[in-house]
């Protein structure tokens, strides 16, 4: 057994372990894993090629943002792109026939172990994707991490083209929950100052006029960011693995300037016997 097929089990182990937390399977349950091991995971470490996760929600409308940067990642003939919701039951009979409760957190630790990045799209109230969020934060996953919140006003912005942006940006700091009324004041005045080094016709009454008339008529039921997910963002976006967008377009951008030009290069041999 060479070198690289000894890293690989013990990645796998380690994987498991972090999954299991103690939790002890019948037999024929670690056999299931052993066969969805070896199906799902070779793939993800093909030599010559790019592999990504995507996570994402499946609610409603929202499974198109998800879709959509799956096909941007996958474009490249030396890429693949895979959502952890794809890929086939692990078979555990642990769960008596209900959903099983480790079925996420295995999968999600043995994808985000092999996988060359992680990539997550994330839309206001679409649903528990704070979980996974979470456990994207943690340290053996967020460097071979990148989210991709839509209407993130916290992304730091240092150009702006059009007034719209600018009013856009200062929307979502008006609303953000997570500011005090001294934090957005500071936010605005900065916001503003780079609109105007831009040549962005717009004076501070103009914009405290429009802020007014947003606030006056905000609708109090607007899907809006938990505080998980801003405190989180932030970290991401601290580290520069944090990229926000507002329409398909954006998306389909952001997405093309996360993309990793050098594909690892790994030895197959999967294992965990």
């Amino acid at each position: 057994m060479g070198p690289s097929e000894a890293d690989h089990r013990r990645r796998v182990h380690v994987a498991l372990q972090r999954a299991f937390s103690g939790i002890t399977l019948p037999s024929e349950d670690y056999a299931a894993i052993r066969t969805w091991v070896n199906k799902e995971l070779p793939q993800l470490q093909a030599a010559g090629y790019t592999s990504y996760v995507v996570f994402g929600s499946y609610r409603r409308d929202y499974h198109r943002s998800l879709r959509i940067a799956q096909y941007e990642l996958a474009k490249a003939t030396t890429a693949m792109a895979v959502v952890l919701g794809d890929t086939p039951p692990l078979g555990l009979t642990i769960g008596e026939g209900r959903t099983d409760p480790l079925e996420f957190e295995l999968k999600f630790h043995l994808l985000t172990e092999f996988a060359d990045l992680n990539v997550a799209i994330y839309e206001k109230d679409s649903g528990g994707e704070a979980v996974e969020l979470g456990l994207l934060r943690q340290d053996h996953c967020f460097a071979q991490t990148v989210v991709l919140p839509r209407e993130y006003y916290g992304v730091g912005r240092s150009t702006f083209d059009t007034k719209d942006e600018v009013l856009a940006i200062a929307r979502h700091i008006a609303f953000a929950a997570d500011l005090n009324d001294r934090q957005k004041k500071g936010e605005l005045h900065g916001l503003l100052a780079t609109a105007q080094d831009d040549d962005i016709q717009i004076t501070e009454h103009e914009l405290t006029e429009f802020l007014d008339k947003e606030l006056a008529n905000r609708d109090t039921d607007e899907p809006a960011y938990s505080w998980v997910h801003l405190a989180l963002f932030r970290r991401f976006e601290e580290a520069n693995r944090c990229r926000t967008w507002h329409s398909e377009s954006d998306l389909r951008e952001a997405v093309t300037q996360i993309t990793l030009d050098s594909p690892k290069r790994w030895q197959l041999g999967i294992d965990i016997e």
